[in-house]
């Protein structure tokens, strides 16, 4: 009976292993299946958002703007003995009236003029025309030039108002992108003409935008109008260009020169005319001389 149990127990033992084998493989199989992973790859499209227009105090407050405007170009002209400019609502409606055409381009108007657009706020235009002073050479002015036009007019001494105003033109993809200044360039002639626009941007450049030939500027546009307006050729006929911008354009609050800073006058109203005139006047003035000892001689 006992052996008979035995011989029992021993048959049951090789089921008993595989049992055991074919129950250990299924966990492995279930174990490894249930811990594949699954990826799922997501694409996102986005579409670019348009740049956003900073809104400053400076540019949508217009007691704020003012302020500024003023105190960035004061803070310029004191460094170069030019008195603070007062702010005049004529110049103001004028530059008001110009900007709202969104137009990258001068007025040549009666007035000093200077331009830019796309900086985050006042102080920064602003700065972008008085840091021009960095390239403008005062030992040797050479009169008015692109590089410092902007400078020169915001310091000319015989200045004394200013008046100006902001207009958000918005953005245009299609146009060109950045920051630019514009400066009246006068080369005036005596006051009597605006030229080319400079600094940054291409000035008078046309450009897309607003469909009449004028580029259009992208964002806030900072028009500035100055009375009596800078940059002045032929101001001075006795001095000439080069001391008379050395008057009006000077280095330090310690200048000791004259302080000669008036327009010349009558005679200087048109200076391109006036100056063609006095060379006239003086060659043939050489000329009478030469025909006098001429006559003298034979």
């Amino acid at each position: 009976m006992n052996n008979r149990l035995r011989s029992r127990a021993t048959a049951a033992t090789p089921l008993k292993w595989l049992y055991l084998y074919i129950t250990f493989l299924t966990v492995t199989i279930l174990s490894a299946a249930a811990q594949q992973t699954t990826v799922i790859v997501v694409t996102v499209t986005a579409t670019a958002p348009t740049p956003k227009i900073p809104h400053p105090a400076s540019y949508t407050s217009l007691d704020v703007f003012e302020k500024v405007i003023l105190s960035t170009t004061n803070t310029y002209r004191q460094a170069h003995n030019a008195s603070n400019l007062l702010w005049n609502k004529t110049l103001t409606e004028y530059a008001k009236k110009w900007a709202e055409g969104c137009k990258w381009a001068h007025s040549h108007g009666p007035y000093g003029e200077n331009l830019a657009f796309g900086f985050p706020n006042a102080t920064a235009a602003v700065a972008a025309w008085g840091d021009e002073g960095l390239k403008y050479n005062f030992r040797d002015p050479t009169g008015f030039t692109e590089e410092t036009g902007h400078f020169t007019q915001l310091v000319w001494r015989a200045t004394t108002e200013v008046g100006c105003a902001v207009v958000d033109c918005g953005f245009d993809p299609d146009d060109e992108k950045g920051s630019s200044s514009s400066n009246n360039n006068n080369k005036n002639n005596g006051g009597g003409g605006n030229g080319n626009g400079n600094g940054k941007g291409n000035g008078n450049g046309n450009g897309n935008g607003n469909g009449n030939g004028y580029r259009r500027p992208q964002g806030w546009y900072v028009v500035c109008e100055y009375a009596p307006r800078g940059n002045v050729l032929g101001g001075n006929e006795k001095l000439g260009d080069k001391a008379f911008f050395k008057i009006n354009v000077q280095s330090t609050s310690t200048y000791t020169g004259p302080y000669q800073t008036g327009n010349g006058g009558s005679k200087t109203s048109v200076a391109s005319s006036t100056s063609e005139a006095a060379r006239w006047r003086w060659r043939w003035g050489w000329e009478w001389v030469a025909v006098v000892v001429m006559g003298v001689l034979m």
